[in-house]
């Protein structure tokens, strides 16, 4: 709980770790007694409930596209999603395509990531798209990958093109590319 005088309700990040049960149990008991009494918080858990739920209906739906952790893979497909996975080792390409059954298409990109706290990434559509940038995506650097989930429902409406996504390790001195992708999207 937010220990300032001026402001004694529960920060955001407190109860985001508080609903992800990532807190202690002093931590949890406190905030749950300052939520039987606390109006204004426990309408902000509701909402960061509802927040999460819209989430997890617009992924199902296909309608975002995400970087995910193999973590998150392997619970989708234990609660029975249908998942597509393209492996695609450091600067290759593979050709890929959706079916009308797929939940979720999963690219899983190797990458040296050893020593590497941070990754950015570049993503291009072509022909013609623009780059546009992702920040501090999650990435595995035991496993060595990153795995990206394109937006299914747009790239069902999609002509052939290809996406390409370029790695970047982040640190103090600048950047570094550590791959590049392509996704040959059949259409």
């Amino acid at each position: 709980m937010n220990q300032n005088l001026v402001d004694p309700h529960v920060d955001f990040d407190r109860l985001v770790e508080y609903w992800l049960d990532e807190t202690d149990e002093a931590c949890t008991q406190s905030i749950d007694m300052h939520l039987l009494a606390c109006d204004a918080c426990g309408a902000a858990l509701d909402e960061l409930i509802a927040l999460a739920r819209g989430v997890q209906q617009a992924f199902a739906g296909g309608l975002v596209h995400s970087f995910v952790t193999g973590a998150f893979v392997d619970r989708l497909q234990e609660r029975g999603m249908r998942v597509r996975v393209y492996r695609i080792p450091v600067n290759g390409s593979v050709h890929c395509s959706v079916a009308s059954d797929d939940d979720v298409l999963v690219g899983r990109m190797a990458a040296p990531l050893e020593g590497v706290s941070r990754v950015d990434v570049a993503v291009r559509v072509s022909p013609g798209g623009e780059e546009a940038w992702v920040h501090d995506v999650p990435f595995d650097s035991a496993c060595g990958e990153v795995l990206f989930a394109p937006k299914l429902v747009a790239l069902r409406k999609m002509p052939a093109h290809d996406l390409q996504l370029r790695l970047l390790a982040r640190d103090d001195q600048g950047s570094r590319e550590i791959g590049h992708y392509t996704f040959h999207h059949g259409g």
